[in-house]
């Protein structure tokens, strides 16, 4: 299971470089890599499943947090990807796309409270 994410809200066009780095290598980089490492493993044992943990906001813009839905949407496009490419290794690969989880994300941002 991929389950990793950082998020700094802000307009698109206000990222740092190190900002927009930062996202990427914690949302989508490192879940790749883990992917990398599984595989092998996976392949061997005849069997497998890899889980990426995704967010709405890979599907549709909801407010200033465009790298992070960036991020996200990498991750659902790779879940499709490995899909085809796995199947064929008995390997699953599926994404859960969820919505607001009350975590250390999202505590500091009291608007929103009101749709967790």
């Amino acid at each position: 299971v991929n389950n990793a994410g950082t998020n700094i809200r802000r307009p698109t066009v206000d990222y740092t470089a190190e900002e927009f780095s930062t996202i990427m290598a914690t949302n989508f980089d490192s879940a790749y890599h883990l992917c990398q490492l599984a595989d092998p493993l996976s392949k061997a044992s005849g069997v497998g499943s890899i889980v990426f943990i995704s967010s709405v906001a890979g599907l549709v813009s909801v407010g200033p947090v465009s790298i992070y839905a960036a991020s996200k949407a990498a991750l659902n496009q790779i879940t499709k990807n490995l899909a085809c490419e796995c199947a064929r290794d008995n390997i699953r690969t599926s994404c859960v796309t969820r919505w607001y989880i009350k975590t250390s994300l999202v505590d500091p941002h009291p608007p929103y409270q009101s749709i967790i």
